[in-house]
Parts: C-alpha cells; structure tokens; sequence
C-alpha cells in the first residue's frame, strides 16, 4: 500500500481526529451565510435592537440554520426588528431537511463612482465603475455534515486597485467550496470561504472579511461559554527575490519561490451573558518547503514565545492580541488590540500596534440607534522585513487594507420601516505615506502619520432596502473633502462618492 509522504500524514491525522471527536456533536446545520451577503448590513442594529440575547457574535460567517434561530427570535416589541427578521427569514436557505440536493443563486449589479469599493478612499475616475457579479452554489447536507461547491463570477476580481487579479478564466473563482461538519463542541471545515473576526459591521484586526476568501481548515473546539477556534490558511507564494505576483510557481524560475501560510487562534470565554472576553495570536510564516505545520497549528504554542525559538524553520511574523465584547440592554461595546511582538519586545523599534473601539446604543422610543467607532493602525503594524511576511493575501490585506492611519466614525439609524435601515454619518480619516505592502519604514520613522499626512472629512448617508420581491437594495453616498490631498501639502479638493448596488437571490432543492 502506497503510503503517503509526511506532511500529508499530519493532515490526514488531524482531520482524522477532529472530525472523530466531531461525532459526539449536534448538527447546527451548514451552510453558513457568506460575510459579504447584503443581509450582513442588518445584523450589528438587529443584535442592538436585542436579538440573541446571549450570543457574543464575534466570529464570521454564521450557519444559515443558526441566524435563522436569531431571527426568529427577535424582540416583538420592535416592530422594525420583527418586519425585517420577516424578510431576511425568506432570503435564508432551507436547511431543515436533508438527504437533498440543496442549489442558490445570487446575482447582482454595482454601479459606482469608482472601482475601489472603500468610497473613504477617493480614486479618481472618468467614467461609472460597472460590476456585475453572479454567484452559483450547490450542496448536500446529512446530519451534521455538508458539501458545498460554489463558483462566483465578478467583475471587480479584473479590476479592483488594491488587489490581485484573481479570475484568469472568465472573470471567475472557486468560493464557498468546501466539507465541514458543525457539532455542538466541535465544528471543523476544509475548503474555501472568507471569514471574519469581529463585529459585523467594524474591522477584524487579525482576520477579516477584506481578503478575498481564502483556502483554509478552520475548527473550532469546547462550549459556548470557553472555546477556541483556529484556522491555517494556505496564502499566496512570492518569489525568492520578494515579488508578489500570485503566479509564483510561473515567475519564479530563476529565483525560486517561498509558499506562505497562515495560522490563527483565539481563545474565547463568556464571563457572563454580557461580557466577554478572549485572547488571540497568528503568525504568518512562509518558506521554500512551508506548508502544515504541527508546532503553528497547535492553539497553545503561542506566536508570543514561539516564533523565533529553536528549532526555526521558516521565516515569521507573529502578531497576539486581546479582544472584549458587551452587550446591555440597550448597548453594546467592543474593541481590540493586535500587537506585533517583536517589536514590543525590543524598545529600540516604534511601537507596531492597531487598534480599535467601538461603542453603540439604541432609543427605544424614537426607533434609533447610535454608534461611534475609533481605529489607530501604526505605520510598521502588518509589516516585516521580508516581503513575503507582510500581512497580505493576493494584495490585499488579511485584516486591515491600510497601516499609518487612524479613523474615526460616528453614525445614527434611523429604523422607521421594517426591512429598510438609513444611516447617516461622518468619517474622519487621517493618512500617512506608510503602506506595508512597501518596505519596512526605517527605525527613526514616527509611529504614525509619516511623511505628509492626508486629512478626509466625509459626511454619508446609507439605505439599506429588503424589498419583498427578493430584490436587495444599497445605496451609499458621501461628500469627501481632502485636505493634503496626494499627499501634497497644502492641496484641498472635494469629490461626490457614491453606489448603488442591486442583488437578487433565487433557491431550490430536490430529494437525491
């Protein structure tokens, strides 16, 4: 019998032991709602307005059967809540009866002042930004287990400015493709889908849902009360002399190439039903030879210790982290903080930190809500001095997209018709020349805002509309007013940014 090599064994092994300890588990029911579904803009006002009570929703993306016990859930007394639990409940995939052949379909057009989907972010444009966007997706379920295959079609995978093109064939790529089994202590997954580590609608400082969906096995171990959930990510190769092209394997001839990996852990405890609390730690190595690793694939080797201990078998980057969530009757909090801990450790480096912080609350007798939200990323933070060590999948940033910039946000809801949220707001945005997809500023460099600084003070508004012909609506408009604007000192300019974005959504399935 052909035995297979090393590495291999190790996975085998581990999928063999997660999925056995997996069996003493209840199904919770695949497949999970994707973290860019348009139904994702309701959920941070719908959990103020009370829903789930007792749920610390800080892990992404949820099973479709579990939001559907959500919603059903909802507080009567909200009559905004109710009406749009209603309509999202209708636009959830059947989940309740296996042994089928389960089939969705969402399809949809974003119209836009610019190809860059972060509007904060002015790019300058002759022309409207057209993205038509088709995702087609299959599964089985039977008990506990799913298998899903997915593709999706999407224009912005050819033109997006901050990433990779990542469709070579027709415009498209392999998402939500995958076998999992979710249980009660245990779930695991292997395959291919975004995730994000955070609140719904704030950043996720160590993983979030800014990448495009990655190649991972995730899983996620204990109660609901003290669990912690893992996932190691095969990311994109650069070649031996430190290029990103995405095609390492064909550009690397004479240079060779270094495969990059992706492991990260948190450990989560409730302390009560409002509070709680958790700690976190990733390190992304990478190497010539890298791939599984046993030693960054164990939760409780933390990047702290381990990434530059003997025996050093790849190049790393290791970030650890904390985190907190609250929730109250009528208010919810949460932050976090993500550290690099190397240059912690040695004082003479700059500080390489980010963090975020974020406070919301609702009036009950008017049918709104309040949020405002602060977040600081220092110019070295997501950076090393290997290229292939720089927090980045396919170009894009695998929890923040920019470092050397600190924003501010404050925003009202307004929840006067069901299945229709507004949103007004202002963004505060202030940026500075470091990028760490460059190289590593130098040692005398400031800890943030470097070289000139460029200042965005943006008012919007947002309407987010569930129509009940299944059509989901989102418009976003702002008025972006730069001071220092291209970084040059003493420049001012305005621009109009704005989107509209339709999607619509059909589902079937029948008996195998």
């Amino acid at each position: 019998m052909r035995s297979f090599p090393t590495p291999y064994s190790h996975i085998l092994s581990l999928l063999t032991l997660l999925f056995g300890m997996a069996q003493v588990g209840m199904a919770r029911q695949a497949p999970p709602v994707a973290v860019d579904d348009p139904l994702q803009a309701f959920m941070g006002t719908l959990l103020l307005e009370g829903m789930a009570p007792n749920v610390p929703a800080l892990s992404w993306p949820k099973p479709a059967s579990e939001m559907a016990a959500w919603l059903r859930d909802v507080p009567p007394e909200s009559i905004w809540a109710a009406g749009t639990a209603e309509r999202m409940l209708a636009r959830l995939p059947e989940t309740s009866r296996p042994g089928r052949l389960h089939a969705d379909l969402r399809s949809g057009i974003r119209l836009a002042s610019q190809d860059r989907r972060d509007l904060l972010r002015y790019q300058a444009m002759d022309d409207v930004s057209w993205q038509p966007m088709l995702l087609a997706r299959s599964w089985i379920q039977e008990g506990a287990w799913t298998a899903s295959i997915g593709v999706r079609v999407d224009r912005w995978y050819e033109i997006d400015p901050d990433g990779m093109d990542t469709a070579h064939r027709w415009l498209s790529r392999a998402e939500d493709a995958y076998v999992a089994r979710d249980g009660r202590f245990v779930d695991v997954f292997f395959g291919r889908m975004g995730r994000h580590w955070g609140s719904i609608d704030g950043p996720g400082l160590l993983l979030s849902r800014n990448p495009r969906p990655m190649d991972q096995i995730a899983w996620r171990m204990g109660p609901d009360r003290v669990y912690v959930e893992s996932v190691l990510a095969e990311l994109d190769s650069f070649t031996g002399d430190g290029r990103m092209t995405g095609t390492a394997g064909a550009d690397s001839v004479r240079a060779g190439s270094n495969r990059r990996m992706l492991a990260a852990h948190r450990l989560v405890v409730r302390m009560s039903p409002a509070w709680t609390v958790g700690l976190s730690h990733a390190t992304l190595y990478s190497g010539p030879g890298s791939g599984f690793s046993l030693k960054f694939a164990n939760p409780f080797n933390v990047a702290l210790w381990e990434v530059d201990n003997r025996p050093k078998n790849d190049e790393n980057n290791g970030m650890v982290g904390a985190f907190f969530s609250y929730r109250g009757k009528r208010n919810m909090a949460n932050g976090e903080l993500i550290l690099d801990d190397v240059d912690v450790l040695n004082g003479k480096e700059p500080a390489s930190l980010a963090a975020h912080l974020a406070f919301s609350h609702r009036i009950m007798p008017r049918r709104v809500s309040l949020g405002l939200s602060a977040t600081v990323v220092t110019a070295r933070a997501y950076n090393s001095e290997q290229a292939e060590g720089r927090w980045l999948y396919l170009g894009r940033g695998i929890a923040m997209q920019h470092s050397d910039v600190a924003h501010l946000t404050g925003h009202m809801d307004w929840l006067r018709f069901p299945g229709w949220l507004v949103r007004t707001g202002i963004d505060l945005l202030r940026q500075g020349e470091a990028d760490f997809r460059e190289e590593l500023p130098s040692l005398d460099e400031k800890v943030l805002f470097t070289g000139t600084s460029r200042t965005t003070l943006r008012p919007f508004v947002e309407l987010h509309g569930l129509l009940r012909s299944g059509m989901d609506i989102a418009v976003e408009a702002g008025w972006n007013r730069m001071v220092d604007a291209g970084q040059a000192s003493g420049m001012a300019n305005s621009h109009l940014t704005a989107a509209l974005t339709l999607t619509y959504r059909m589902a079937g399935s029948r008996a195998l």
